[in-house]
């Protein structure tokens, strides 16, 4: 497309025509937390036909106006995280304040209800924000497990404990599929891994052996990006199934850190109440041993 023609294109705005909107037990901005909540999306007479077999997905890709948002600014900060971290480029963030204030979010399909009702949970939106689209999240065509992003060491040290758990279990989930016990424990691990190296655990110089306890591997692999094909997966401990079914090994430019998992039936809440030391045992040596 020719210079001309894309300022006759830009010229002749799009019309964007709300399909819905949702009813969200979040009001304001501020009080919404990462991982979402429930909540339901109302879809307008004229639009509920569109439904039809969406109820065949387990999640959807939500597109929204954020009503609330500026148009005016083109740099901003990830104040949900730290007030103190560097501007960026409003394209390089997920800020709501950008020239076109359009969400874009994954979502948890729970029932499809008569009169135009989905009730979704991850729901990440206001209440009363007006809804554009709704589309079929498709795993093959969406989900892109080796993408990479920034080093997240400076964001992660200014996030603060909590809302450093909230991500992490976001990624367990994520990965895994569901909330579990073994996905609770990955996430106590990483946030002592996270503490040795005081950082990102995505860095590519860190490499993992995940073990081979079905949940623990799901969600160590979802939080640290590890795989194959990064070569940062490294599978040490397949002679001995049994011990490694237990163990979660980390790989770090000169030492080898070891989490042993200890014994015990626990509820996800019960993991992350529990102190360290009933959790695991930690032994770091020398990559050279």
């Amino acid at each position: 497309m020719t210079a001309g023609g894309l300022d006759k294109y830009c010229r002749e705005k799009p019309e964007l025509v709300p399909v819905g909107v949702i009813r969200s037990p979040v009001k304001e901005r501020s009080e919404m937390p990462l991982q979402g909540v429930a909540g339901q999306i109302e879809i307008l007479p004229e639009y509920r036909e569109a439904l039809g077999g969406i109820e065949f997905n387990s999640h959807l890709v939500l597109l929204c106006w954020m009503h609330q948002g500026r148009r005016d600014l083109l740099k901003a900060r990830a104040r949900k995280v730290s007030s103190d971290l560097p501007e960026k480029g409003v394209f390089a963030l997920r800020s709501p304040d950008r020239p076109n204030p359009i969400s874009f979010s994954i979502i948890r399909l729970v029932k499809k209800r008569d009169a135009g009702i989905l009730e979704v949970d991850n729901l990440d939106l206001i209440d009363g924000t007006p809804v554009l689209d709704i589309k079929p999240y498709q795993p093959g065509w969406d989900a892109v497990f080796a993408a990479t992003t920034h080093d997240r060491t400076e964001k992660i040290r200014k996030m603060g404990p909590f809302r450093y758990r909230e991500s992490l279990i976001r990624e367990a989930v994520n990965y895994h599929g569901e909330w579990c016990t073994g996905a609770a424990m990955a996430v106590r691990i990483a946030e002592k891994a996270s503490g040795l190296v005081d950082g990102d655990l995505r860095r590519s110089d860190i490499s993992v052996d995940p073990g081979t306890d079905p949940c623990l591997a799901d969600a160590i692999i979802g939080i640290t990006g590890a795989r194959p094909g990064n070569r940062r997966i490294r599978l040490t401990g397949l002679r001995d199934r049994q011990a490694s079914m237990n163990q979660v090994k980390f790989f770090f430019s000169e030492r080898i850190c070891i989490f042993s998992v200890r014994s015990g039936d626990r509820e996800p809440d019960a993991v992350f109440a529990a102190d360290e030391e009933s959790l695991f045992s930690l032994e770091c040596r020398p990559s050279s041993e």
